[in-house]
């Protein structure tokens, strides 16, 4: 019991200290780095899409935006990520790949524009490898974090048509997922016993999204063919049940030391965005808030918590109308995107901003494959802390089917 208590207290004096190792060292706190993908065509934009609908694409973050669906489709997607991490002593490099979306969705009535999907997308992701050294005492203590995990959300709902010029949308989500961390402590004198503990979180629980999609701007205007569109989405507040367990390591033990049950709460968030979807070309904008200072965690985070923001444009160059070549059926897409994270490290804020663009390649008579390209920089030097430079290449297909639709014979 000693030897637990000690321990203990050498947990509750760790610093705030980060040094590269692997990983988005930021990912260490709360749940981890919040993923945000709002689906195929919004990915290469660098936006969520919450004012894009129409045809050619499924919506996840704005179930409204499905109402324009005809024909059944299905997407999905992978990413490939590189990090560079910097701080004043030196720098290193990471590499991941991952799951980034599947989704299905089933127009079942084009005339109330009744769509109902099916999805899966991470919601959060904890990839982190970090070394501090510290002191107990006269002795010198390494210490190695690591973690990984996150969560997911397997969301189910629909949309449909309350007007020529509104939308309604809503999707049940189930958030999941584990988060493993490990400590491992080495005492360079020979009195005190290395030790690692072990930690597993998982959560589970439910959450909701609603949506809705107004396409009569122009007309306020006086101009009624301007497809200009107005989004908005509210993600209702989500209480998770979590389980803990922890499993100390010594060199000559090995027992679990507690389990634990509790919950933590992720925060209500809004979503506004404005697209112009035109022939030739669509411009879209978003911005997103989240309040985080109405979080509860399971693990009070070391670092201070305060709300969420994301702001980001895109442009989309279409395919043309009346192809004669391939390549009058490919589209392009780039998009730029700013975001205050949940956290503040050292009182330091921690942000980020990144440049994406993206080409849309026909594979079928409409089926596409979406690649694009992300590149950013998160965080600072400044105050002892790392910059991470990230580069992340996603390839995407989607595809339609024609389902419940009847063909009349002559």
């Amino acid at each position: 019991m000693r030897r637990r208590t000690f321990f203990l207290g050498i947990l509750s004096a760790l610093i705030v200290g980060l040094s590269p190792a692997g990983g988005p060292v930021y990912s260490r706190f709360g749940i981890g780095d919040l993923l945000s993908f709002g689906s195929n065509r919004a990915n290469g934009m660098g936006i969520m899409g919450y004012a894009l609908r129409g045809d050619g694409f499924i919506n996840l973050a704005n179930p409204a935006g499905l109402s324009g669906l005809t024909y059944t489709r299905i997407a999905g997607g992978f990413d490939y990520r590189t990090l560079s991490l910097r701080d004043d002593s030196g720098s290193q490099r990471f590499a991941t790949g991952g799951f980034q979306s599947l989704a299905l969705a089933v127009p079942v009535a084009d005339s109330a524009g009744v769509v109902l999907f099916a999805g899966a997308v991470p919601y959060s992701i904890v990839a982190y490898d970090v070394r501090v050294q510290s002191f107990a005492g006269s002795a010198s203590v390494n210490q190695r974090m690591s973690g990984t995990g996150g969560l997911s959300t397997l969301n189910l709902g629909g949309s449909f048509r309350l007007s020529h010029d509104v939308t309604l949308g809503v999707a049940f989500s189930y958030y999941y997922g584990t988060i493993h961390r490990r400590l491992e402590v080495d005492f360079n004198d020979d009195s005190f016993a290395s030790t690692e503990v072990r930690t597993t979180l998982s959560h589970k629980g439910p959450g909701f999204t609603l949506g809705m999609t107004y396409g009569g701007i122009g007309s306020l205007f006086g101009t009624p063919s301007l497809p200009l569109t107005l989004g908005l989405v509210f993600t209702t507040p989500a209480s998770l049940s979590v389980k803990e367990e922890t499993l100390l390591l010594t060199e000559r033990t090995a027992d679990t030391t507690q389990t634990r049950r509790g919950s933590a709460r992720l925060p209500a968030g809004i979503g506004l965005g404005l697209a112009y979807d035109g022939t030739g070309f669509a411009l879209s904008g978003d911005l997103a808030l989240q309040d985080w200072s109405s979080a509860n965690f399971f693990e009070t985070p070391s670092v201070q918590v305060r709300n969420s923001l994301r702001a980001a444009a895109g442009i989309e160059f279409k395919a043309k109308q009346d192809p004669i070549t391939y390549w009058d059926r490919v589209a392009y897409r780039a998009g730029f995107a700013y975001t205050s994270s949940y956290i503040a490290v050292n009182g330091q804020p921690i942000n980020s901003w990144a440049l994406s663009g993206g080409v849309v390649l026909p594979i079928g008579p409409d089926a596409r494959m979406s690649v694009d390209l992300t590149a950013g920089s998160r965080g600072t030097t400044d105050r002892g802390l790392v910059r991470e430079t990230f580069f992340r290449l996603s390839v995407s297909v989607d595809a339609s089917e024609v389902w419940f639709v009847t063909i009349e014979e002559d």
